[in-house]
Formats: structure tokens, C-alpha cells, sequence
């Protein structure tokens, strides 16, 4: 049993962002590091030719390691309550949000979700059911709730130590397909 049960999300946001934060840069660079060597082992993954996944905030899991590998890949940026994505090359610039998270420079394309394979989604914590804990914002919900984005693949990229069994959803949340962790992928059945 955890113990995060009772907690409503505002709560368990505050928990494990603060579990997160515990983590020492050389515990985080290396769970960051065995995360991204699971999630380059899955099917799903090796096929996307187009996968839309961020830049680390707040010491989520960094995902750089993979962004040398042979693929189209999408950042976002938050734009009037929405998630654009934007194509990027690692050798391309980033500059700092409004919120401080870096992102591709407004002259970069855009990408179409038909050309989209995959979405990484940063998971504050997640649950045995494919639900996941953001920060509140809701950028996400409304990504997912549009019908272009709604059936393409997405896998929560989250730390072990936030996987519980039961997290609240609401109405509108959309479970994860997925969640890869350090310790390995989960896949949600249907």
C-alpha cells in the first residue's frame, strides 16, 4: 500500500514533485539514463518515425540521450491553453517559455498530427490503470481530447517511485497507453 491514498491531486501534485526533487542530479541523470534505454527497446517507439516528447522541467525524467537517434521530433510549446509541436533538431536552438521550460524558437515548423507516431508524455506520477498526474494545467487533457491527436500512441514517461495503484481522474482524463519507468515498460491493457 501507498501511501498517497486519500490525497486529492493538488496534494499528490506537491508529494511527488517534492519526491522528485529529492533525487540527486547523479540519481536523476541515472534513472533518467536506464528510463530512456527501456523505452528505445519498445516496438512502439523503434517504428515512430515522428515522436513528440519535451525538454526536462522540474528534474522529469531527461529524455536528451534519445534525441540522437534517427527520428523527426516535436517539442511543445504552450500557446493560448493549447500544446502546439513544433519540429526540432538537436542542434537547433532553444529558448525559455513563459514558465521557464525550453522550447523550440516561434520560427520553427509545426507539426501535423498525422505525421505524429508517438507522444512522451511527462508524467508527474502515474497509475496501474494508464492515469496520469500533471501539473494542473490541463495542457495535455485538451491535446488528447482533440480527434486528430486523440488516437495516436502515447506512453507517461514517469520515475518508479511515482507509480501508485489508484490516482482521482476526472471526466475528461484520457488514460496513457503506457508508462516506461527506470525499472521497465508497462503497458495498459485494453
Amino acid at each position: 500500500m501507498d501511501n498517497t491514498s486519500g490525497m486529492d491531486k493538488r496534494q499528490l501534485r506537491q508529494y511527488f514533485l517534492a519526491q522528485r526533487q529529492q533525487l540527486s542530479p547523479p540519481q536523476w541523470q541515472a534513472k533518467s539514463q536506464q528510463l530512456c534505454e527501456h523505452l528505445s527497446q519498445q516496438a512502439l517507439f523503434q517504428q515512430a518515425k515522428t515522436v513528440c516528447a519535451y525538454v526536462s522541467y522540474q528534474q522529469e525524467a531527461d529524455l536528451s540521450s534519445l534525441f540522437s537517434l534517427p527520428k523527426v521530433w516535436g517539442l511543445p510549446r504552450c500557446v493560448n491553453k493549447q500544446l502546439l509541436w513544433s519540429t526540432w533538431h538537436p542542434k537547433a536552438p532553444l529558448v525559455p517559455d513563459k514558465y521557464g521550460i525550453l522550447v523550440p524558437e516561434l520560427t520553427a515548423p509545426l507539426l501535423d498530427p498525422t505525421q505524429v507516431d508517438l507522444i512522451l508524455v511527462p508524467t508527474l506520477a502515474g497509475d496501474r490503470r494508464g492515469y496520469r498526474l500533471g501539473y494542473g494545467g490541463g495542457y495535455y487533457d485538451r491535446l488528447f481530447a482533440q480527434p486528430a491527436w486523440q488516437a495516436i500512441p502515447r506512453i507517461g514517461i514517469v520515475f518508479a517511485m511515482a507509480i501508485v495503484d489508484y490516482l482521482p481522474a476526472d471526466p475528461w482524463d484520457l488514460p496513457l497507453g503506457g508508462l516506461c519507468t527506470e525499472i521497465g515498460y508497462w503497458e495498459r491493457e485494453n
